[in-house]
C-alpha cells in the first residue's frame, strides 16, 4: 500500500492559538508538507519562537500578535495570511482560554469567557475567512473543540458550553457553504499534554496526596491506549481534513482521544 499524498505542498493556512501546544502542532505539520503557515496569538515571544521553527521547514511563516476576542482582532489576523500569502485555502481554528469553574463560583463574564474567546472567535474568523476560502475552490475550515462537548466533569461548565456551542456551529455552518466547496469540521482531543501539563499535573498530585508520578498515572488510566494524547497526535487528522482526500467530509466531529469516550458517539 503506497502513501497517501495529502496534495497540501503551496496551500495557506492559517492557524488560530498557533504559537504553543496543540495550535503550534498543526502549524508545524502544515509547514512539513510544504504548505504557508501563518499564526496568530497574543504571546509576541512565544509567536517569534514559533514562527522560527516553521520557517525552518522551507516554507513562509507569518506569525500575528491579535486578541480574539475582538472583532477586529479576528479581522486582522485573516487579512494578514490572506495579505502575505495572496490567498487563503484552510482556516485553523484553535485559540481558547483556559478557565474552569461551576455556576456557582463563576461571574456571568467567566461563564461565557470560552464561549466568547473560542466559539465567538471561530465564527468571527469564519467569516472574514468565507470569501478567500470560496476563491480557493476547496476552501477548509477545521476546528478545534474538546471532549467537553459530549462529557461533562467537575469545574468544566466554561468549556463544555464553549466546545458544544462550537460543534453546534460547525454543523450549522457545514451545511451554508458545502455548495461552495468549502468543507468544515470540528476535531475534539481530550485532556492532551500541552505546555499547560506540567501545571496541571502538579495540581493534581496536591490535590490526592500522592507523588508527581501517581497522579500521571491517574490521568494515563483514562485512556485506553496506555498513554495521555499529544499534542502530535491530533495534527495528522487535522491535515487529512485539510486535504483533498477528505472532500467528502464535512459537517463532522471527530474526536482524537485515545479512546477514552466510554460510549458510542455518532
Amino acid at each position: 500500500m503506497g502513501t497517501i499524498d495529502l496534495q497540501l505542498n503551496g496551500k495557506a493556512v492559517l492557524v488560530t492559538g498557533g504559537n504553543r501546544g496543540i495550535g503550534k502542532a498543526i502549524a508545524l505539520g502544515f509547514a512539513g508538507e510544504g504548505a504557508n503557515v501563518a499564526i496568530c496569538g497574543r504571546d509576541e515571544s512565544a509567536l517569534g519562537a514559533a514562527k522560527a521553527e516553521i520557517e525552518a521547514k522551507g516554507v513562509q511563516a507569518v506569525a500575528v500578535v491579535a486578541d480574539l476576542f475582538d472583532a477586529e482582532g479576528c479581522k486582522s489576523a485573516v487579512a494578514a495570511a490572506t495579505d502575505a500569502f495572496g490567498r487563503l485555502d484552510v482556516l485553523v481554528n484553535n485559540a481558547s482560554t483556559n478557565i474552569g469553574g461551576r455556576l456557582e463560583t463563576l461571574s456571568d463574564e467567566q461563564l461565557m469567557e470560552r464561549v466568547n474567546g473560542k466559539t465567538l472567535a471561530s465564527m468571527r474568523c469564519c467569516r472574514a475567512a468565507l470569501p478567500h476560502l470560496r476563491a480557493s475552490g476547496s476552501g477548509r475550515v477545521i476546528c478545534i473543540g474538546g471532549s467537553s462537548a459530549r462529557n461533562v466533569g467537575v469545574d468544566g461548565l466554561p468549556s463544555g458550553l464553549g466546545n458544544a456551542a462550537l460543534a453546534n456551529f460547525v454543523k450549522q455552518f457545514s451545511y451554508e457553504v458545502a455548495a461552495d466547496g468549502v468543507t468544515v469540521n470540528i476535531v475534539h482531543p481530550p485532556f492532551t499534554k500541552t505546555d499547560r501539563y506540567p501545571a496541571r499535573l502538579e495540581a493534581r498530585a496536591k490535590k490526592l496526596g500522592v507523588s508527581l508520578e501517581e497522579a500521571e498515572a491517574s490521568f494515563t488510566a483514562g485512556f485506553p491506549i496506555g498513554r495521555i494524547v499529544e499534542p502530535g497526535d491530533i495534527a495528522p487528522m487535522v491535515l487529512f481534513l485539510a486535504s483533498p482526500q477528505a472532500s467528502a467530509v464535512t459537517g463532522q466531529a471527530v474526536a482524537v482521544d485515545g479512546g477514552a469516550t466510554p460510549y458510542v458517539a455518532y
